[in-house]
Parts: C-alpha cells; sequence; structure tokens
C-alpha cells in the first residue's frame, strides 16, 4: 500500500475509478476514523464528492461543497488528466 501511495502526491492530477472522475490529490496519508491503511483525498473538478474535505468531525483537506472523495490509492491514477471542457460535445 505504501509503494502505491509513494507515487500520488499533493497537488497532482488524477482521475477516480469508478466514473473515471477527475481532480487534484489534497491528500494521502491515514486516517483513522475510515479504517487503516491509507487513503487518498480528492478534490473532483465537479461536484460529484459527499464533502468539503471534512469527514466524521476530521478535516483531511479545504475544498467546495461537495467535490471531495477520500478513497483508496488503488483507485486513483496520477497523471496527465486536465479538466474536461463541459461545453466539449463528443458529435458534430
Amino acid at each position: 500500500m505504501e509503494d502505491i501511495c509513494a507515487n500520488i502526491k499533493v497537488g497532482s492530477r488524477c482521475e477516480v475509478e469508478p466514473g473515471a472522475k477527475r481532480g487534484v490529490v489534497k491528500f494521502v496519508g491515514q486516517a483513522e476514523p475510515l479504517g487503516p491503511g491509507f487513503w487518498v483525498g480528492v478534490q473532483y473538478d465537479e461536484p460529484l464528492g459527499k464533502h468539503d474535505g471534512m469527514v466524521k468531525g476530521v478535516r483531511y483537506f479545504q475544498c467546495p461543497p461537495s467535490h471531495g472523495g477520500i478513497v483508496r490509492p488503488e483507485k486513483v491514477k496520477v497523471g496527465d488528466f486536465p479538466e474536461r471542457d463541459p461545453f466539449e460535445e463528443d458529435e458534430i
């Protein structure tokens, strides 16, 4: 688990599965109230999250309401994942 987390840095662009949700890594570490092991906090580009960085009364990071998520590291891919253009259409 720590090996996976070593490649995930705060400030990195990422994509979270399932759903290919894109955002920015805001937290990497242990979060005892959520369970043992490592967790990754993500600020999603769109309001696809469940919180604003506070979970079970503990603030892990700050972001707009409904833009935050905390997931297991194996669900996060770090890389060149730019924000999607909401006006971009797949069809012409």
